[in-house]
């Protein structure tokens, strides 16, 4: 539309091996407006937006066919702080109920040389669980072709309401992304809906390996590994998912 305006419209596959129970999907989930300048991008319309360092508050980046965040997202940077707001309905298909949700997500950043301190901030009425509101606190910093991170998450909720998670991500190459993510979720500690609406389950403790290979700019191949206990009655879960994503 202009140097500044786009539109944006995305078709995409996804198809799961292992354990993963889901079927594979083909659909347009994303679409709308991107605005863009040096310092501040503005997106409107259906889209996947992240909330946490480690996406254990929320991610729906790795949704394909539904699972969207309908409203606008805005990330602007100034100096050595970075800002994002994302607000909106959540998309249906992520709840048993099958009724969409408000969405409220916020984020300050501050950069300190090397090293980054996040606060998170989301609110989403009316989930299944005891909370709505979860709060998060991050540092993290690079070291070579590292990054390590450490996260704390509290919730609203009165019992079981604070996570912890302490990762590395490793970049190989500019194709390749290896993450390590050992941590505790209780389940209140971060919101639920189906299932986790971030990165990783409710209830659990332990770590999940994720190996990220891009094949082209449009599609990817990941292999990820839990090997986690429930928090209720030490059950050990063991899983294995092979995921192919292809956008158009």
């Amino acid at each position: 539309l202009s140097a500044q305006t786009s539109l944006f419209l995305r078709l995409g596959h996804q198809s799961y091996s292992g354990d993963a129970v889901d079927s594979a999907k083909t659909a347009i989930d994303q679409y709308g407006l991107r605005w863009k300048n040096a310092r501040t991008t503005v997106t409107i319309g259906s889209q996947e937006t992240y909330i946490g360092a480690s996406g254990a508050i929320f991610d729906n980046s790795l949704n394909v066919g539904e699972g969207m965040l309908h409203g606008i997202d805005i990330r602007d940077k100034r100096g050595r702080n970075a800002y994002h707001l994302s607000s909106g309905r959540l998309d249906s298909a992520l709840f048993d109920d099958n009724q969409s949700r408000n969405f409220f997500g916020m984020e300050w950043a501050r950069y300190s040389g090397n090293i980054r301190l996040l606060f998170s901030y989301l609110r989403i009425p009316n989930l299944p669980t005891q909370a709505d509101d979860f709060t998060g606190f991050s540092i993290s910093s690079p070291m070579g072709k590292a990054e390590w991170l450490t996260e704390l998450i509290h919730s609203s909720a009165p019992t079981e309401n604070q996570a912890l998670l302490l990762g590395m991500k490793y970049y190989p190459t500019k194709q390749q992304t290896i993450k390590l993510i050992i941590g505790k979720l209780p389940d209140n500690s971060v919101p639920k809906g189906k299932s986790s609406l971030g990165g990783y389950d409710n209830g659990i403790r332990g770590f999940q390996l994720s190996a990220i290979h891009a094949l082209t700019p449009s599609n990817r191949l990941a292999v990820k590994y839990s090997h986690v206990k429930t928090i209720t009655g030490n059950i050990p879960i063991r899983k294995t998912e092979i995921e192919y994503t292809q956008l158009f």
